[in-house]
């Protein structure tokens, strides 16, 4: 069983390293904004197709999404190494595949036609990864399982209800959400190993 100290440290990396991928493609991209763009443009398209400039360096975006795919997948293959309990390795399972998908938001950057596909089901397979994870918290009487649940379920009523200006602000609101229950998932494993030891006793 992994020490906690590694959990911090991969997921102190996968949460900030997203973050320095888009700052990074948006500072060569001045044309950029966030209330008229998706963050996918970063990576792809054209003035004509999509209306705006190719994007100066999109490798930098697509790369970025490759490799901050790669820290989610070793995170939550931390999380399944922590974990005992079975719905909730379902629901880490799940959260492994959106990684998947997020990597193939860079290899099918804009442009292309599964983009459109993979965009929105990394974010549907991280929503029934933390639900699933959630319930299985709540189902063993565990800390920030009622947290991870209602903010997935809330936010997808914000994402429904706010009139958002662009994609880009959508995307940053679920990327932030997803974050968000990523730190409360990883504040569950806090001794974990004591509450088991109780539990059985």
């Amino acid at each position: 069983m992994p020490d906690m100290k590694y959990i911090y440290i991969t997921g102190g990396i996968t949460l900030v390293f997203i973050w320095i991928v888009i700052i990074i493609s948006a500072a060569f991209n001045p044309w950029f904004s966030v209330t008229g763009n998706a963050l996918s443009d970063l990576g792809g398209g054209n003035m004509l197709l999509n209306g705006h400039p190719a994007p100066l360096y999109p490798y930098i975006y697509n790369v970025g999404l490759m490799i901050e795919a790669i820290f989610i997948a070793v995170l939550a293959s931390l999380f399944l190494s922590k974990s005992k309990q079975k719905v909730e390795n379902a629901g880490i399972s799940f959260f492994i595949i959106s990684a998947l998908f997020l990597a193939l938001i860079g290899i099918y950057h804009e442009g292309t036609y599964p983009h459109d596909f993979v965009s929105i089901w990394f974010f549907i397979l991280a929503s029934i990864s933390y639900i699933t994870v959630g319930i299985s918290l709540i189902i063993n009487k565990m800390k920030y399982g009622i947290p991870i649940t209602l903010s997935i379920m809330i936010s997808w009523i914000l994402y429904a209800i706010i009139p958002w200006q662009s994609v880009a602000e959508d995307e940053i609101f679920g990327i932030a959400v997803i974050e968000l229950v990523v730190i409360f998932h990883i504040f569950s494993f806090r001794n974990r190993l004591d509450y088991f030891i109780t539990r059985k006793s």
